[in-house]
């Protein structure tokens, strides 16, 4: 009996803590907000890089369907898996495993289908002795153009308190980097695989990297903080 009510005051008392640490938070954002982010930082970065660079030198040999229609097709891939980084920020909401692993695995066949599509109808290299200065300018770029996208994904994990947060930073940087292609490839003219997997991919991963190391380092914050709250409340 008296370990019955042991136990019964130890519950009490952890549900009177719980329920004095509760604090009022703001609703989530819903997905439309993600929809219209990347609408709006894409046409930013279209109307950027239509004046600083104008489009591919190919445009007329590749046609609408090989330049603005892969790009559109890898934009949607990438509007999707960041729509999913909203339903990972959620506790309790997130997919499963298996289908956060076979979206990536989707995203990285896009890409490199979008990439050998374009080398197939415009096949271009750079010149000799060009190629590790192009392939470092473009892994540049589509880094920079992932940045903002892949930030934007890690802030949403941290309001909406994700359990696991390591998985949302690599399903945001692929869709954050399959966003930066898609808008870079616009502007790049060269197609070979050695450049496009050398570089484009690079900078793909480069930012999924990104993410990963964003989470990370604030999934160790939070467990420092809660073990400092913890060693202090004892």
């Amino acid at each position: 009996m008296s370990e019955t009510i042991n136990q019964s005051k130890a519950f009490e008392a952890l549900r009177a803590r719980l329920g004095g640490e509760l604090r009022p938070v703001r609703p989530f954002l819903p997905g439309r907000w993600m929809v219209l982010f990347l609408a709006l930082f894409v046409s930013v970065c279209l109307i950027y890089l239509g004046l600083r660079f104008g489009w591919r030198v190919d445009s007329d040999t590749l046609g609408v369907p090989w330049v603005w229609g892969l790009s559109a097709l890898e934009l949607a891939a990438a509007a999707v898996l960041l729509l999913h980084v909203l339903r990972e920020a959620v506790p309790g909401r997130g997919s499963n495993l298996a289908i956060l692993s076979f979206g990536a695995a989707g995203a990285a066949i896009l890409h490199a289908a979008v990439a050998m599509a374009t080398w197939t109808r415009s096949p271009m290299a750079p010149a000799p002795g060009e190629e590790w200065r192009a392939g470092a300018y473009c892994f540049s770029y589509e880094v920079a153009l992932g940045i903002p996208c892949v930030l934007f994904a890690v802030w949403l994990g941290r309001r909406g308190l994700t359990a696991r947060p390591r998985r949302l930073g690599v399903l945001g940087g692929v869709g954050a980097g399959l966003a930066a292609d898609a808008l870079w490839r616009l502007v790049c003219p060269y197609s070979s695989p050695g450049h496009a997997f050398g570089s484009h991919s690079l900078g793909i991963l480069a930012v999924v990297g990104l993410g990963l190391l964003l989470t990370t380092w604030w999934e160790s914050v939070r467990l420092r903080d809660w073990r400092t709250r913890e060693s202090t409340s004892i």
